[in-house]
């Protein structure tokens, strides 16, 4: 028979002279299994008004804000600014808001591309109430933000909602040094700059007129690192991150931030894989996802915008790890790329 260990029997001994204090406080042991039990109950009582309250915000945010929608002019104002808005979310984003009447600035880097977008929300408000402005964010500097500012200026005060829509994926999922270099800076310069400047022209008039929204596409994959996907992940932590500082530090002037973070949405930035290309129950269109995060403005300052990635995200919260959602990454983004960069 091994022997054992020094440190094991003293604390053997610790044990057992505890027990042994507690059979003479409490020869029948009544009172602490009373008190476990209490404490069970207490434990279990929390986690259930957890869960339904949960659910019950989920159902409010998802279901019955579609139901009872808000007068987002009346809130914030009658113009928009939107970045990134001749694809995807951003032009969806566009159409919601145009059919609600509210007068917009679309930022795009295609001046063919905005001019067709014009073209098409001019069934829903006037010519005069559609401003466009073209700029690269991938490629912008300072001056290129000079520029923007210059563009909107006499309408930024009057700029009731921002969406900080813009934004790029790395072109597969691969090891950090199997990634374009001018992806990489893209993500910079689009996800985190973007966001930033585009943010310091407008967010000076809504002060001063006291009200205002700001809306920024943050992502599910801000929820943990996510190998494959590492620069994409960082630089939504980032957004995410940064809304929540601006919420605390202008809620003093009446403006309100709400963070994005959904899973994927069936545009072109998923192009790589067909599976996440293809619109379906977890994956919606940009139409879709639209009708239903727009619903949640003037709601919660943090959603995924869409009840099934509220699903998945109240599923990742709960029960995947750190070592889970690495290894989810790592094989799952793997089988699905279907793009010739596949390594």
């Amino acid at each position: 028979m091994l022997p054992v260990p020094e440190k094991v029997r003293k604390n053997w001994a610790v044990m057992g002279y505890l027990f042994g204090l507690v059979r003479q406080i409490d020869p029948d042991l009544k009172f602490m299994v009373d008190t476990f039990t209490l404490v069970g109950f207490l434990w279990f009582a929390k986690r259930f008004l957890c869960f339904t309250g949960q659910i019950f915000s989920g159902v409010r945010v998802h279901f019955w804000a579609r139901l009872w929608t808000l007068d987002l002019k009346k809130k914030y104002g009658q113009w928009v600014m939107i970045t990134g808005a001749t694809d995807g979310i951003g032009l969806s984003y566009a159409r919601e808001f145009a059919k609600r009447g509210h007068s917009l600035i679309l930022l795009g880097r295609n001046q063919e591309k905005l001019d067709r977008v014009k073209l098409e929300l001019k069934k829903h408000i006037p010519e005069d109430n559609i401003v466009l402005v073209c700029a690269d964010l991938s490629t912008a500097t300072s001056d290129t933000y000079k520029e923007v500012a210059s563009q909107i200026k006499g309408m930024e005060r009057d700029i009731g909602i921002l969406f900080n829509n813009a934004g790029v994926m790395l072109p597969s999922p691969n090891r950090f040094l199997d990634q374009p270099e001018s992806s990489i800076w893209q993500h910079c310069t689009v996800n985190i700059a973007g966001v930033l400047m585009i943010t310091r022209c407008v967010l000076p008039g809504m002060c001063k007129r006291k009200r205002g929204l700001i809306i920024n596409m943050s992502s599910m994959a801000a929820f943990y690192p996510m190998p494959t996907m590492g620069v994409y992940s960082a630089s939504k932590k980032f957004v995410e991150s940064f809304s929540r500082s601006l919420e605390f530090e202008y809620r003093q002037y009446g403006i309100e931030v709400q963070t994005l973070i959904p899973s994927y949405i069936a545009t072109k930035m998923v192009g790589w894989s067909k599976v996440l290309s293809s619109a379906n129950l977890f994956t919606p269109s940009s139409e879709t996802f639209a009708k239903s995060a727009i619903a949640t403005i003037g709601r919660t300052n943090e959603t995924t915008g869409y009840w099934s990635h509220g699903l998945q995200h109240w599923y990742n919260s709960h029960f995947m790890n750190q070592t889970m959602w690495n290894w989810a990454c790592w094989f799952g983004l793997k089988s699905i790329d279907t793009s010739k960069r596949s390594r």
